[in-house]
């Protein structure tokens, strides 16, 4: 990785920060007064209102009412990708932040982001780290230091990277230039969850990415979040099915792609569809599910070598079995046959 050489001319620019809000009341003040004590020099924040029914519209109009640079907007579409679209299309800024209403930031750390993409005007975005914590950042234990280290990877580090879903920074912990979503495209609507890693993986593929060693995030794991209620409901291998079949799939189809991505899609799609098929109860209900997946992954078809582990899997329901296709069956595969 290569250190970035830093101009040392400083433009300010006004940055425009994103906030959808479904049901917000008890975070909404909170966030306002942690943005705003960010100081940045030049900013507007657009809250998104996302069908919220409890007090959200009416604290949003408090706020409003004492700060112009504040407005709301409504989207009525649910799901954070359609509200943060929305706030794209209204936003002002050449710098794109979006926050969520329930997340903490460390202090200086938009100024910090915002630095680095003023003095460094070949990078498109840039980000720093997520702590993750079940507790308020006045309460978590800090134990990585800053070293304000400034790396950018070489093309497509970032994309690979972030592909296992864990390895991706929270979403509020970037800092975009507007002309990122001109370039690649905004949030995908029909991902209710899982549109911050679908875009971030096409982020790291297409665009030039720096980190910033420095504590941005404190994502919040409050049991009320959407992607804590959304676990207690299924298995995150049906959840992250739906990225990959409306992102990641026809991003290799249509794109020239890295022999490493292109094995990153096709272990996610092979290893899926038995994982799923084993999970699911009942015989019928399974092959209405492989009938369902097949179709989902057109125009790719399941390599016929793969076909009778998938159909033994499938109708054992046996967790042993399926660790042995995917830890050898699968992982043959995927090192001596695809090319």
């Amino acid at each position: 990785m290569e250190e970035p050489v830093l101009n040392k001319q400083v433009i300010s620019q006004l940055v425009s920060i994103i906030i959808p809000v479904y049901n917000g009341e008890l975070y909404i003040k909170a966030a306002y007064n942690l943005l705003i004590d960010q100081n940045l020099p030049e900013f507007e924040i657009l809250f998104i209102d996302n069908n919220s029914t409890d007090n959200s519209i009416i604290l949003i109009k408090d706020i409003l009412k004492t700060d112009s640079r504040v407005s709301l907007y409504k989207e009525s579409v649910q799901g954070a990708a359609s509200a943060r679209n929305t706030g794209l299309k209204y936003a002002k800024g050449e710098f794109i932040y979006l926050f969520d209403v329930d997340d903490e930031l460390f202090d200086n750390a938009l100024n910090a982001l915002l630095e680095v993409l003023i003095h460094n005007e070949s990078l498109d975005s840039v980000h720093g780290n997520t702590v993750k914590s079940k507790l308020k950042l006045k309460s978590t234990e800090i134990t990585q230091p800053d070293t304000n280290k400034l790396t950018i990877p070489e093309p497509c580090y970032w994309g690979l990277r972030w592909m296992t879903y864990s390895t991706l920074p929270g979403t509020p912990s970037f800092l975009h230039r507007k002309h990122v979503f001109d370039k690649i495209g905004s949030f995908n609507p029909q991902l209710k969850l899982g549109e911050d890693a679908a875009f971030h993986v096409k982020l790291g593929m297409e665009c030039q990415v720096a980190h910033l060693d420095k504590n941005i995030l404190l994502y919040f794991r409050h049991p009320q979040s959407t992607v804590s209620n959304q676990n207690k409901k299924q298995e995150k291998v049906f959840t992250y099915w739906e990225p990959l079949i409306h992102e990641h799939i026809p991003y290799l189809l249509a794109h020239e792609v890295p022999l490493a991505f292109k094995k990153q899609v096709l272990v996610r799609v092979y290893g899926s569809i038995p994982h799923m098929l084993y999970l699911t109860n009942g015989f019928v209900q399974k092959k209405q599910l492989k009938k369902k997946l097949l179709q989902d992954i057109k125009p790719l078809k399941i390599p016929i070598i793969l076909r009778p582990f998938i159909t033994v899997v499938m109708l054992s329901g046996n967790i042993n079995l399926y660790k042995v296709y995917v830890y050898y069956v699968l992982k043959y595969y995927m090192k001596y046959v695809v090319k």
